[in-house]
This record gives structure tokens, sequence and C-alpha cells, in this order.
């Protein structure tokens, strides 16, 4: 058997603390990074209806109308696609954004950064081209200039149209009470 004296004990004690705080702190650092603070945006899985309705013929806004019993029309649909456009290519990650319930703080808060006279071609370009245009406090080359080529042309049409009809973007939404927008004190001259 092995004598034990003080000093061996001290260092076996010491030792043990050594490991047991290196293992606290790289277990609360591992748990930590595990829990990010950005949100990830996720669609449900489809229905057994959306399901066939998919199968029997995608973007045919009858069908679905007919199977589903609902008024689904052709701009519903190309808003749902561009919903899941928006979610599949993770722009949710980065941008804020109402509409997907996304809280991504990387990029612009769409909700603010599209504005009335921001087009179909002008955010199509934002998409394609983002070094184009730059938001206030943030730098190029962050979003992917990859999109152009990795989203099918109808894709891209379905994700401009999803951001034109939930934000400010495209000047068609309902005017304030003053007959321009957020204006209560009438047209200005």
């Amino acid at each position: 058997m092995r004598e034990t004296n003080g000093k061996t004990l001290l260092v076996e004690g010491w030792a043990f603390v050594a490991v047991f705080v290196i293992a606290f702190f790289g277990g609360f650092l591992i748990g930590d990074l595990a829990s990010s603070p950005e949100t990830e945006t996720v669609l449900a899985p489809p229905s057994e209806q959306e399901e066939a309705a998919g199968t029997e013929g995608a973007g045919n806004a009858t069908e679905v109308e007919g199977e589903s019993g609902g008024a689904a029309t052709e701009e519903t649909a190309q808003l749902e696609g561009g919903a899941k456009v928006f979610a599949s290519n993770g722009c949710g990650s980065c941008h804020t954004f109402a509409a997907a319930n996304s809280t991504g703080t990387t990029g612009p808060d769409l909700n603010e950064f599209l504005a009335p006279d921001d087009d179909k071609a002008g955010i199509e370009e934002m998409i394609v081209e983002p070094n184009s245009e730059i938001a206030e406090g943030f730098t190029a080359n962050v979003m992917p200039q990859s999109y152009g080529q990795s989203l099918s042309p109808g894709e891209l049409e379905q994700l401009v149209q999803f951001l034109i009809e939930n934000s400010p973007a495209g000047g068609a939404k309902p005017e304030g009470p003053g007959g321009e927008e957020n204006d209560v004190g009438g047209p200005s001259n």
C-alpha cells in the first residue's frame, strides 16, 4: 500500500479542483454556444391535403382551391411559396421580418429597410446583387452573393412578391387617413 503524506494529498486535491473547474467551465461554454441567440425559422410539415395538391399540380391554384375548400388564389399560392423560399434559404436567420416571424439581426430589419419606393426590380437587385445597396449601419459582403444562381426565376419572383406584399415596399399599401401614408394632416403641398 502507498503511504500518503500531506504534500501528496495537497497535490491530488489541487489536481481534482483543477479538473473540476475545467470540466465545469467547458460544459458551461459548450452549453452556452449551443443556445444561439439567433432564431431559426422552421416550417411545419405540409398537411396531407397540401401534399396531395402539391403532387397533382404544384402552383395550380384551382386544384388547391378545390381540395382545400378555401379561397386559395394564384397570388396566395405565390405568397406562400415566397414564405417558403424565405425560410428555406435562411433569410430569417439574418433578417427580422414580421411576416416570417423571424428576428435575425445580422442584416437589416426588412420591416423598416424596405421602403414604399422599392419596386420589384429594386428588391430583386437587392437579393441577387446585395452589395448594390447597403443599409446604413451594415457592411458589404455579409449577405451571400450567390442568390442569383441558387434561386430559380420562379423562386426569386415568389420571394420578391412575398417581401412586397408584407412590407412597406411596392407603394401599393393603403394610405393613411389624410390621403398620404402616415400623414394624418392631409396632403402636403
